[in-house]
């Protein structure tokens, strides 16, 4: 990695998921890990206007963060904004909707809100369509979660023309249930990140902690919905090209590429 790429890195500070958690980032890492991905990006051709990639992965697994760096690692080897993260979960249904709808689960019928995050809870059929016009090029819209308000805004974000990469991140993009399948032939490249579960509840628990939650509603929660949904996601692994695996919260152990590499 050129030391002018560092540089352009690390003299902007990063900022997680619009808060104000700041991101530390690790230069080994960014060398060993985020450059080289970053490099291989930016020399693909897209089939689309557009190249799109997914990156996948459990819940807790830190897709956010490894999105957030890894696009500013393509931006700072391009010299220019070539790339921008999309996020999943600014497609969650509204509150309204949530409280208004149900599923059935073992004989039970169980409201939206005390799932929250669960597949059900998310309008697959309009990310999938937002996606699919991000590929063709152009300046498309796209709705962003708050962590605040804990609702999404519709249309806050915006992915310009000039932008080349799209990575999108997000718990059920390889998900293999009816609604999601559709969702890989959307990626020129998919990514699946991969820890051990106790490091998957580690990352959970510090971020509901730090949303403001109460340390045994935490618990109730992770055991109600964040479990089950890790094991629902945790076979998307099998339809990626590229396996970043974790040894923990933030730091990469190893990337493991397809051969061949998507062309």
């Amino acid at each position: 990695m050129l030391p002018s790429v560092w540089e352009r890195l690390s003299c902007n500070p990063l900022f997680l998921d619009q808060t104000e958690t700041r991101l530390e980032v690790d230069r080994a890492q960014v060398e060993d890990f985020y450059h080289p991905l970053a490099v291989r990006l930016l020399a693909m051709q897209a089939p689309a206007a557009r190249l799109l990639v997914g990156v996948a992965g459990p819940p807790g697994s830190g897709k956010t963060t490894f999105a957030t760096i890894l696009v500013q690692v393509i931006n700072a080897e391009s010299g220019a904004e070539a790339a921008v993260t999309v996020g999943l979960d600014g497609w969650h249904y509204p509150n309204d909707y949530l409280e208004t709808h149900f599923v059935e689960r073992d004989g039970q019928r169980i409201a939206l809100p005390q799932i929250k995050g669960a597949p059900e809870t998310f309008d697959a059929a309009a990310a999938y369509d937002c996606l699919s016009r991000m590929r063709g090029g152009g300046s498309v819209s796209f709705p962003v979660y708050s962590r605040r308000l804990h609702e999404p805004l519709p249309e806050a974000g915006m992915v310009a023309p000039s932008l080349r990469i799209v990575v999108v991140e997000g718990n059920y993009l390889l998900l293999d249930e009816p609604r999601w399948r559709g969702f890989r032939e959307l990626f020129d490249v998919r990514l699946f990140i991969v820890a051990r579960e106790e490091t998957l509840l580690e990352g959970l628990r510090e971020r509901h902690l730090r949303g403001g939650r109460l340390p045994e509603d935490v618990e109730r929660w992770m055991r109600r919905v964040d479990r089950p949904n890790i094991q629902r996601v945790l076979p998307g692994a099998a339809h990626a090209q590229v396996l970043v695996h974790k040894d923990d919260v933030r730091h990469i152990a190893s990337v493991e590429w397809s051969d061949p590499w998507p062309a």
